[in-house]
């Protein structure tokens, strides 16, 4: 029965797989399924790995080890009623769930949707990945506070990604740091002899989003442009282009609107010398281990937990947000200065290999998860 509420824990040590994972999402592709796939892989090298997933998730960089399976949930408000809340439906997945009979319940993100089911849920101990602990600039603010602040209190740990993350979250000690893991798996999508660095190339790549402070960037490309004549920026990621178009200079500016596909993302990276994120406010991103994998420096504002990653002076710069000229000032230093750029970028490659990648994130969420299950335990043997 869905409501047995019998401790199902089992031992941490002894043969076959370490532990039984259950990972949820409420993403079909993108980023968030990005970020899935390679911490399921990791984790499927110990542990027995399942995902569930709504119908029609993006399977390609999932490893065999990894069980992903399909349910009819709710991943946007428009299907939310259709979806999870329609009984039969919210049925299937909580049957699901206690067919799998999980050891550990691993939510990514804080979708609302999923809160209907935490009921049912109480005997799993919880873990929830909160990738952004503020709303972003122009997104809808009220039911995401809402959601962090339900999935915190029902949880048995949260997991941020940058020491900023969890000051702001003010999640006490449940509330554990790991990193974002790297991007490395794109370099498989490289074509036979790949793409080449193109001189002067500055690449803007994600979905075009407010908080990504577009517009500052294009505001100090005039002045890198006079600085470095042969510069150009490349902006490549899908999203409202609209209120930036006046000020893109097609004889500096090459634009990509649209999704970018797994398979072309390489191709972008490769012809970069430069990688920017003039990001005005933020938590961590993806992008910044995607420039790593590709060894490109980068230069970030000072958002967010981004700082944590980027080391000034070695793997990249780091000046304040809404800042221009600091802003044209380190893309020019880059662009004049190739060798520079190029051990930047090696030092952020090594920096990559040695702090995000996916085996030291699946190790410490490992920890994370044999901590929940012992706290739950214990609650649940007083």
């Amino acid at each position: 029965m869905v409501g047995d509420r019998r401790p199902i824990y089992q031992s941490l040590s002894g043969g076959g797989p370490e532990l039984k994972v259950l990972l949820v999402t409420d993403n079909v592709s993108g980023g968030i399924v990005h970020y899935v796939s390679q911490l399921a892989n990791a984790l499927a090298e110990e542990d027995e790995t399942v995902l569930f997933a709504p119908v029609g998730v993006d399977r390609q960089n999932f490893s065999p080890k990894v069980r992903v399976k399909e349910l009819p949930v709710g991943n946007t408000l428009r299907n939310f009623i259709v979806n999870t809340a329609y009984l039969p439906r919210a049925v299937r997945f909580l049957t699901a769930l206690q067919q799998e009979r999980p050891e550990v319940i691993h939510f990514q993100l804080t979708p609302p949707w999923f809160l209907l089911f935490f009921p049912f849920l109480r005997k799993y101990p919880l873990v929830t990945t909160i990738h952004d602990v503020r709303p972003h600039t122009g997104s809808r603010a009220f039911d995401q506070v809402i959601s962090n602040e339900a999935y915190i209190s029902c949880s048995d740990a949260v997991i941020v990604h940058g020491q900023w993350a969890k000051e702001v979250l003010g999640a006490g000690e449940k509330c554990h740091v790991i990193p974002h893991g790297d991007y490395a798996f794109f370099g498989d999508y490289e074509d036979n002899g790949g793409s080449a660095e193109e001189t002067g190339t500055i690449l803007f790549f994600g979905r075009i989003e407010d908080y990504k402070g577009l517009s500052y960037l294009l505001d100090a490309m005039p002045g890198v442009v006079r600085s470095v004549p042969d510069a150009r920026l490349v902006i490549a990621g899908s999203g409202d282009l609209s209120p930036y178009q006046a000020a893109i200079d097609p004889a500096w500016c090459e634009v990509h609107n649209r999704y970018i596909r797994d398979d072309e993302v390489a191709g972008f990276f490769k012809q970069a010398s430069v990688v920017v994120l003039p990001y005005i406010e933020g938590t961590q991103t993806g992008i910044i281990p995607i420039a790593y994998a590709f060894r490109k420096p980068v230069v970030v504002t000072a958002v967010g937990s981004i700082p944590e990653v980027v080391d000034d002076g070695r793997t990249g710069r780091v000046v304040q947000p809404r800042d221009v000229d600091a802003l044209e000032g380190a893309l020019i230093s880059l662009l004049t200065d190739p060798k520079g750029g190029t051990e930047m970028g090696e030092a952020g490659y090594q920096k990559m290999r040695a702090e995000l990648s996916w085996d030291v994130v699946a190790r410490r969420t490992r920890e994370v998860y044999r901590s929940s299950i012992r706290e739950k335990s214990r609650y649940a043997g007083s």
